[in-house]
């Protein structure tokens, strides 16, 4: 086993000292453009370009955060985390529902567990886009939505935008009167 570490560690040493200092050279192409590379053709007069060695920057610390602040933070977000929402579903339509709606009108109802708080906001979407944004309440009116199956759930989001919880996505189908006879 050491062995073949010790064999990993030179060939990995050996790689390292040839990249850094593997040589670059320009040359003119057939069509008078400049070109640039490590290995040139042996028909084209190829210069070699000199590169000046890399500059290598300690990384920077940022005194203004210590590790103890750091862990406190952790903490917190941990607190909100316990905090928050165990459950969020579609009450109505059902999964896969036949609505009659010759308006193309339909209120939908979601049920969250525990109480949406007053600084977090319901949106919801519907075909993939949002039909409802910043709503305090639990039930909503959809409007002119067209004949068809649709896709719809909810996200609930906190006054930072943030996601805090998405509800199960149910397909539910609008029933319309035909004009055509």
């Amino acid at each position: 086993m050491r062995n073949v570490i010790l064999l990993l560690s030179i060939t990995l040493l050996s790689s390292i000292f040839s990249i850094s200092n593997a040589k670059i050279y320009s040359w003119k192409d057939a069509s008078g453009k400049t070109v640039y590379g490590d290995n040139p053709p042996e028909h084209n007069k190829a210069k070699e370009i000199k590169t000046k060695e890399l500059t290598i920057v300690p990384g920077y610390k940022d005194p203004s955060f210590s590790p103890k602040e750091i862990e406190v933070k952790k903490e917190e977000t941990k607190q909100e985390e316990v905090i928050g929402y165990e459950a969020f579903t579609v009450a109505y339509p059902k999964d896969d529902e036949a609505i009659r709606a010759n308006d193309g009108n339909v209120t939908v109802a979601f049920q969250l567990s525990p109480a949406l708080k007053s600084s977090d906001s319901i949106f919801i979407y519907v075909d993939g886009k949002k039909l409802v944004e910043n709503s305090k309440a639990l039930s909503a009116s959809l409007s002119s939505l067209d004949r068809g199956t649709h896709s719809m759930f909810a996200v609930v989001r906190n006054n930072n935008g943030d996601v805090l919880l998405n509800s199960d996505t149910v397909s539910f189908h609008i029933l319309r009167n035909s004009i055509i006879k």
